[in-house]
């Protein structure tokens, strides 16, 4: 069986969007060069997604001299491998330059909330890329155990229920893992 080529970010970024039959955007990522289809999310995952930047954009807003953002969806040209949207990014505003389609570069804090049809091998390569490329931490939260894994450069842990998460990337944020799983009834 031939081996699939690779595709570049510079290709990967001059293609055409793609849309459905009803006329909805078709979501796609490249991971590690290959174009990966991203279904729409289930409703629980945007509410998580969401709750999760209310929680952050309140923090920041209360210490705005940090000039960070976070901002859901936004594409980050990773690698030339590489161009996600992770679920939510937490990001220097500095870096948010002119009217670019994406930004360049990982986001400080990357942030996944993990879908029924994520692989663990894509979950994988795109952490490991958003390290290699200048992630300071990337969390995953897992919505059936609701609980969070925080990545950084030689470090990894779990954290549940109402244990802190807390990033040297975000001076005097700690809050409970439980508070970003409180979704409004």
């Amino acid at each position: 069986m031939p081996a699939t080529a690779l595709v570049t970010s510079e290709q990967y970024l001059a293609l055409p969007d793609e849309f459905d039959q009803f006329g909805n955007r078709i979501k796609d990522e490249l991971i590690g060069g290959e174009i990966v289809k991203m279904p729409f999310p289930s409703n629980a995952h945007d509410r998580i997604k969401n709750q999760i930047n209310r929680v952050l954009t309140r923090f920041l807003d209360q210490n705005a001299n940090l000039g960070i953002e976070s901002n859901v969806e936004i594409g980050a040209h990773v690698s030339p491998l590489d161009v996600n949207g992770p679920d939510v990014s937490v990001v220097q505003v500095p870096r948010f330059v002119g009217n670019e389609r994406i930004m360049r570069g990982a986001p400080e804090i990357a942030i996944e909330v993990v879908s029924p049809s994520d692989t663990a091998a894509h979950l994988r390569a795109k952490i490991d890329a958003y390290l290699a490329k200048g992630s300071h931490s990337v969390w995953v939260f897992f919505p059936e155990s609701r609980s969070v894994i925080v990545h950084r450069p030689g470090f990894m842990h779990e954290l549940k229920a109402d244990e802190h998460i807390e990033d040297p990337f975000l001076p005097r944020f700690s809050l409970p893992v439980s508070a970003f799983f409180k979704l409004r009834k």
